[in-house]
């Protein structure tokens, strides 16, 4: 009786600390507390994206699920939600949050208290963007925005998350400066890639602010900025829109850059050779990629000079990545030892994924090639290689390096299946180079062909296997950090606890 009292006091002991635990962490103003939280979202949101594309994957492989208002719903919905919540909440809000102070030797962020706010705003954002249910497509591009009954929302759901991108901005760039004992040639590669995002969200993000902004403006105001038929003009807000739309890219990958080269540090124990050559191919893929956002425009009706310095500007973006690829061919030479195959994996398939969507990059950025290719699925295969295959890749790359700085220990099997598994992605947006070079159109949700769609559906299966894998590593993780510190810290008092972990 007195064995099962105490089994039980343990039991309830245990439920309140996890309690006590989840509170802790949702209250913190910790810096390490608050990216967990971002990492979570991100995660949150990858699977709720990711649940998405796989529904009209399946509308496109079985052309009976979803009706053409959803399917423009759920593709909506998908593209806001991999940028806005999946992206830049895991390759910023956690990779910057978690590294930044350990880099500038800061025990925290300065505006501690800010920081929490900037991801409390996040959740309700996501919650809004979700009721809205618009099905304009993720450009939002009138007149179907400004014909939608439901955009009001996603336009305030936007608001909402730029404002948290700001937040998050200034905290960083004030704790960098703050910063006495280091000087700013001695800034880690990864705090130079922040300083470069930082720069770009600052100017980029105010513009999509007020391109939406217009758009509430004609919806209520009977104002008639995109309205031709009043004297408006639709292509200001596709000027408006891109001219954010594409250093957005550069904000979500130049993290990844600064984590891989962190990590490439990591596994070589050298400094990378050439690292302000590194460094100013990071800053001039910044301020080049600011001026080129009208080849998204080819097909808009742009004059020929306009047409050329486009895509002239757009090619000299190849050179300081091939600068960065060669760079980090160099440093990986150096490396005598495999600190972990599964991370080694990750890194090789970084370099492949994204040397490959850049190379298909160069292809779109001729104006005339891309007359025949815009619209089509070669687009949507070249995105995704460069902001899905390539980021996670790269964010796989820092895990373990994160996961250093955590003291977690992960599993290396899961970790060698999750990069087997993502790899198969790969497969898929290849086929859609495929079917972009045969003409495919895409945002259609019935073709007479569905065997190419079932096939890319059959490869994205595959990759979600992947991710399951990632995700129970990471558990895992959590899981192994905690049965440390409770065999350190409490296994003189609970002795039931370490068994039950």
């Amino acid at each position: 009786m007195h064995l099962g009292n105490m089994n039980t006091n343990s039991d309830d002991i245990q439920v309140r600390s996890s309690y006590k635990m989840l509170w802790d962490v949702m209250s913190s103003t910790n810096h390490v507390d608050v990216s967990m939280l971002y990492l979570f979202l991100g995660v949150f949101s990858g699977v709720y994206g990711s649940s998405m594309s796989l529904l009209f994957r399946l509308q496109l492989s079985y052309p009976v699920l979803l009706t053409s208002d959803l399917y423009n719903s759920f593709i909506t919905l998908h593209g806001l939600i991999m940028v806005f919540f999946a992206a830049m909440p895991t390759a910023i809000g956690f990779y910057s949050n978690m590294l930044i102070p350990y880099h500038c030797g800061l025990p925290d962020l300065v505006f501690p208290r800010l920081n929490a706010l900037s991801f409390w705003i996040m959740p309700m954002s996501l919650f809004m963007l979700t009721s809205s249910m618009a099905s304009t497509g993720w450009t939002l591009y009138p007149p179907l925005s400004t014909l939608s009954a439901n955009i009001e929302y996603t336009v305030f759901s936007l608001h909402l998350a730029g404002l948290s991108s700001i937040l998050s901005s200034c905290n960083f760039l004030v704790s960098m400066l703050s910063t006495r004992s280091y000087a700013w040639y001695s800034l880690s590669l990864f705090c130079w890639s922040n300083v470069f995002v930082i720069a770009l969200l600052l100017l980029s993000l105010p513009v999509l602010a007020v391109a939406i902004t217009l758009i509430l403006l004609d919806l209520h105001l009977s104002t008639s900025f995109y309205d031709s038929s009043l004297g408006g003009d639709p292509l200001l807000y596709q000027h408006l829109f891109w001219f954010f739309g594409h250093p957005e890219v550069y904000v979500v990958i130049l993290p990844v850059f600064g984590l891989f080269s962190t990590s490439i540090q990591w596994s070589t124990l050298h400094r990378i050779p050439g690292e302000y050559s590194l460094i100013g191919a990071m800053g001039s893929i910044a301020g080049v990629g600011s001026v080129v956002w009208a080849h998204h425009m080819y097909t808009a009706g742009l004059d020929l000079d306009t047409r050329a310095y486009f895509t002239a500007a757009t090619m000299i973006i190849a050179v300081p990545t091939g600068i960065k690829i060669f760079t980090w061919l160099s440093a990986m030479s150096l490396m005598r030892r495999m600190t972990s195959l599964s991370q080694t994996m990750m890194q090789c398939a970084f370099l492949f994924t994204f040397a490959i969507g850049g190379t298909s990059g160069i292809v779109l950025s001729n104006a005339s090639l891309d007359h025949y290719l815009h619209d089509t699925y070669y687009v949507v295969g070249h995105f995704h290689i460069v902001m899905a295959l390539s980021l996670v890749y790269g964010l796989l790359a820092g895990y373990t390096l994160t996961c250093s700085y955590l003291s977690y220990v992960t599993s290396s099997i899961l970790s060698g299946w999750t990069s087997l598994f993502v790899f198969s992605s790969f497969a898929l947006f290849a086929l859609q180079h495929y079917q972009g070079y045969v003409a495919m159109p895409r945002r259609y949700y019935l073709f007479s062909d569905t065997s190419s769609h079932t096939l890319i559906t059959l490869c994205l299966i595959t990759s979600l296997l992947g991710f399951m894998a990632m995700l129970m590593n990471s558990v895992i993780g959590v899981i192994n950090s905690r049965c440390m510190a409770v065999s350190h810290n409490s296994m003189l008092s609970l002795p039931s606890q370490s068994a039950n972990c």
